[in-house]
């Protein structure tokens, strides 16, 4: 095969990949966003059910719930991401620094780490004189293999925490719809079961799709957590109505 053709292959490769695809990181905070967002949301809503409140209330605590742990979420999300930037960064300072101060072990380092991976003889020695001719390269690989750290780019940081607080806000609001539609309709969370449970097997397909598992599997694990964290928010609100003289 040529190598314009082997070149096409790999970009054609690269794009069926979701880890090689620049939607597949976001799907995967959506996804997470999205499944606290319903089951958070959906508790609440479930243990206002159970000590009978009233819609209004229902609405109030829900909404507060909703805007406040989507905050928290995508502000987690974006801490997170570049709290291991600034890590990397401050180790990769310190690796740079030894690579000054004591070469030699340094590079006995690199030639232990390509050893273990299987180089060996004159192999062993031109992988380690082509890292340890360049700093910046050096430093690299002794991240990549003393630490297994990797640099996390900053200007993600911002839109990995908004997908995350878009998903959680979106798919959290499915629970909270039929006490807008219908405000103090009986049914109202029957509806929000019926639409949870829609939208949290929804979420589950969609992570087995970006995960590669069974479809199905994905979906019964998110339904199932679903369930548990209804029904035992569902409890605590019945079990406290009495206590709380409602």
């Amino acid at each position: 095969m040529a190598i314009r053709d082997i070149k096409a292959a790999l970009e054609a490769h690269r794009a069926a990949e979701l880890h090689g695809n620049t939607l597949g990181p976001w799907i995967h905070d959506i996804v997470y966003g999205a499944h606290d967002g319903i089951v958070t949301t959906f508790a609440v809503v479930a243990g206002t059910a159970g000590a009978g409140l009233p819609w209004g209330v229902v609405i109030i605590l829900g909404m507060a719930n909703l805007l406040a742990d989507a905050v928290s979420m995508g502000a987690g999300s974006f801490l997170s991401i570049r709290n291991k930037r600034d890590q990397y960064h401050r180790i990769r300072r310190e690796e740079l620094a030894e690579i000054d101060a004591i070469p030699e072990i340094e590079r006995e380092e690199i030639r232990e780490a390509y050893a273990a991976k299987g180089f060996s003889g004159k192999d062993l020695d031109r992988v380690v004189d082509v890292i340890t001719s360049d700093k910046d390269r050096w430093a690299e690989a002794m991240m990549q293999e003393e630490h297994g750290m990797t640099e996390e780019k900053a200007e993600g940081a911002f839109l990995h925490g908004l997908a995350t607080f878009l998903g959680f806000v979106v798919f959290g609001s499915v629970p909270l719809i039929p006490y807008f539609v219908f405000h103090g309709g009986s049914d109202n969370f029957t509806y929000a079961i019926v639409g949870t449970a829609i939208a949290l097997l929804l979420v589950g397909v969609t992570r087995s799709l970006v995960t590669r598992e069974r479809i199905y599997r994905g979906a019964i694990e998110i339904l199932l957590i679903g369930g548990v964290t209804a029904s035992i928010a569902y409890g605590v609100g019945v079990a406290l109505k009495g206590v709380a003289g409602m």
